[in-house]
């Protein structure tokens, strides 16, 4: 975060406050397939609002996580259609790039919007655009907001709990790229209000032996490219046999991420609902955006999502990871 210009940050921040004081109803959005960046950040702000503007009606929307709701998060609101038409609100998103990957009703339909993310910033639908690519989680981001707000604004341990949660989550607990030292002082923050880490990471990690039986069958199916490439495939057959999700099948990406001679992980999942195949891209040593980009996705440097819409396409994406140069060698 060193070369944040924090001027315009701090403008940013005034500008999101000013909005969310000039409406009476909010909804809070986050993107579709949520991980715990996703939850961590919305119900961080939803209940960041809940408590500072107790007169304000605040929504948070989206499809739920067995898994996770409610051992972790509050299940997603039911709220019914009615509420969307009865007057102005104002959307906030977080985590999510772009449109197609908001969860929840009523986006579209609201009299302002605020887009509140990490990833680039490719299709800036908000009305207020707070995007920062280099921070490593949205909960960051949304953490310094409420941490930078006026002292008059609380802060509680179940909202900090939330957004540690999601700085955890997408920072591979502070492994991964795009962590600094600004980072480490947010989650120690957050940490300060009274977050039982120790309990979060409990609920976060905890493992059944289906869970097991799933690893290993990936540890066996596990494929390597001459250039070291390392991939999966679950097709919706071994999804049901393993009893896990579309969303879960990518929970093993990282599993070879620090193997010596492995430069690329890569986990493919078929989605029979949408007809593709959902693949998850992730490397220590080369950008992986630019593939996937080329496979209908986007995303991180270092850390993408892509979609393939058979099997005939995964010899060419895997061909492009392996000829995409290591950072090293491309300096």
């Amino acid at each position: 975060m060193a070369a944040m210009n924090f001027a315009k940050l701090h403008k940013e921040f005034k500008a999101i406050l000013k909005k969310i004081k000039d409406y009476d109803r909010i909804a809070v959005y986050r993107h579709t397939q949520p991980d715990f960046d996703a939850f961590g950040s919305q119900m961080g702000l939803a209940t960041w609002l809940k408590a500072n503007f107790p007169s304000k009606d605040v929504i948070y929307v989206g499809e739920t996580n067995d898994k996770w709701c409610p051992a972790i998060f509050p299940k997603p609101m039911d709220v019914a259609d009615d509420w969307f038409a009865r007057g102005p609100y104002l959307a906030i998103t977080v985590d999510v790039a772009n449109v197609a990957r908001i969860s929840g009703p009523g986006f579209d339909q609201s009299d302002y919007k605020v887009k509140i993310d990490h990833h680039p910033n490719v299709e800036p639908y908000g009305d207020l655009n707070v995007v920062y690519p280099n921070i490593v989680a949205c909960a960051e981001l949304v953490a310094l907001f409420e941490l930078a707000a006026p002292r008059r604004y609380k802060m509680t341990a179940e909202m900090a709990r939330y957004l540690y949660c999601g700085m955890v989550g997408d920072s591979g607990r502070f492994l991964y790229p795009d962590t600094d030292d600004a980072t480490l002082r947010i989650a120690a923050s957050l940490i300060g209000k009274g977050v039982d880490i120790y309990g979060l990471y409990d609920k976060m990690y905890a493992r059944s032996m289906s869970d097991m039986e799933a690893e290993k069958f990936v540890l066996n199916n596990t494929k390597f490219s001459p250039k070291g490439t390392a991939y999966y495939v679950l097709t919706d057959a071994d999804l049901k046999r393993l009893g896990l999700t579309s969303v879960e099948g990518k929970l093993f990406v990282n599993l070879f991420r620090n193997v010596s001679g492995i430069t690329a992980t890569v986990s493919v999942t078929q989605d029979i609902a949408n007809n593709c195949f959902r693949v998850s891209l992730r490397s220590n040593q080369k950008i992986v955006s630019k593939v996937a980009a080329k496979y209908r996705g986007g995303g991180h440097d270092f850390a993408s999502g892509a979609t393939i819409n058979s099997l005939d396409e995964l010899p060419w994406l895997i061909k492009d990871l392996d000829e995409t140069p290591l950072v090293s060698e491309a300096k």
